[in-house]
């Protein structure tokens, strides 16, 4: 059975991998030549376990990766489109032109008995606007093509996995389509989970999103209460979990991401009809909190050099998009300080790549060559890199006094009674 999966970025190119080691004949396509000429040549633009065996294994023959749609993919009988949604904050909307250009492109090149599955993070309602472009032509949902929204849930470093394994919500209009969604899905894995239509599985990746997004914003607001009142915000999150069932809560630490940093500002659109009430959700507050954390961590940074050590959202992820340390050197940019940044993935892909404007600005150095020159360092991501180094060697290159600021807690234990450095770790009240 042939397939075409409509871009090849962090969901399209897993998906598609697994589907050709499912069986499936698999088209990808991406406008981005440089990526598909990458791909082309057996090389990946971002790293996932397993994945580069499979493209080694299905390259050029179950998986075809093309910039341009060919008479190939409208043959295909599945279309899964999997482009990013273009969003920054709220009240901004998302901007759909990509996704709608590729609906035009496809319905274009006939939609007859064809299943499309949207696999992209949506306002509320969308599908049911591309139902209605679909069916301008007196085509019929359900008789003349079926039509889905799948929503995607994987994680990063996880997600060929997770693709294979966690549960498949499907929304869609008509039984016919669910049948033809279930068969697909079934080859790929997972528990088959139907709802009863599109939008109320396009709200489902919105939720799981803004719910860890509240959860994060708890612990990091436990963290700033702790700095306030000379408290261990570790030590009381421990004790208030130990043995306690009724909580789980985690520990302080910025949040942030391609995801976690829009999703829930992506499902405050939705909830604009209740703020006649005169306030915004529980959910827009937490992501206003854990964006507000990236300005008071600048506020520590002293003197005028200051190294950025870790530009990644999340620790040993090559993903620098929407990434709470990006944010954190804009910030220490807008105050004059002069900015090095190091990361052991810097400069290794598309996503690894600081914006053009940042990448003049800033210097990029070597985690030890940039330890020498700083007044304040700022761990930002919990890199395993930052986790094994040796206290000693790192005492070795700084400056006496050098600031290090230590927002996931990484050397606790380790520098707190150290009098060549001023330590600061997020909700460490205790230290002052």
């Amino acid at each position: 059975m042939k397939i075409s999966v409509f871009a090849l970025g962090r969901t399209g190119l897993p998906l598609s991998l697994i589907c050709a080691d499912c069986g499936f004949d698999v088209i990808g396509i991406d406008i981005n030549d440089e990526l598909v000429n990458q791909l082309k040549n057996g090389k990946l633009p971002f790293y996932e376990p397993e994945m580069k065996e499979l493209l080694d294994k299905y390259l050029n023959k179950r998986f075809i990766p093309i910039s341009k749609v060919t008479e190939d993919v409208k043959k295909s009988e599945y279309f899964i489109i999997a482009i990013g949604t273009k969003f920054n904050r709220y009240p901004e909307k998302a901007s759909l032109t990509n996704l709608y250009s590729v609906i035009d492109e496809i319905k274009n090149s006939g939609i007859k008995n064809k299943t499309i599955i949207l696999r992209v993070t949506l306002p509320l309602g969308t599908t049911d606007k591309i139902k209605q472009i679909l069916e301008k032509d007196g085509f019929k949902e359900g008789r003349d093509f079926y039509l889905a929204f799948v929503p995607e849930r994987l994680m990063e470093g996880k997600a060929i996995k997770e693709e294979r394994n966690l549960p498949k919500i499907i929304g869609c209009y008509s039984d016919e389509s669910f049948e033809k969604v279930k068969y697909f899905f079934e080859k790929i894995g997972g528990e088959i989970v139907r709802v009863s239509n599109p939008k109320t599985a396009e709200s489902i990746k919105l939720i799981d999103n803004s719910w860890r997004n509240m959860r994060f914003a708890f612990a990091n607001e436990i963290a700033l209460l702790s700095e306030a009142n000379g408290i261990n915000a570790i030590e009381a999150l421990n004790a208030a979990n130990r043995g306690y069932e009724r909580n789980n809560i985690p520990f302080p630490g910025p949040v942030s991401g391609y995801c976690l940093g829009k999703d829930p500002y992506l499902l405050e659109t939705a909830f604009d009809k209740v703020i006649v009430r005169g306030f915004n959700s529980v959910w827009f507050y937490a992501r206003r909190a854990n964006d507000w954390l990236s300005k008071k961590i600048v506020k520590e940074a002293k003197g005028k050099n200051v190294l950025v050590a870790g530009l990644s959202f999340k620790k040993d992820i090559d993903d620098y998009r929407n990434s709470h340390s990006i944010d954190i050197v804009d910030l220490l940019l807008a105050e004059d300080f002069t900015v090095m940044v190091t990361d052991p993935y810097l400069d290794n892909g598309p996503y690894t790549r600081l914006p053009l404007y940042l990448d003049k600005a800033v210097k990029k150095v070597k985690l030890k060559d940039g330890l020498k020159k700083v007044d304040t360092i700022i761990f930002t991501t919990a890199h395993e890199e930052y986790k094994n180094l040796d206290i000693k060697e790192l005492l070795s290159n700084v400056k006496k006094g050098v600031k290090i600021v230590d927002l996931w807690n990484i050397f606790q234990g380790k520098l707190e009674d150290c009098k060549e450095v001023i330590y600061v770790g997020l909700g460490r009240g205790d230290l002052k």
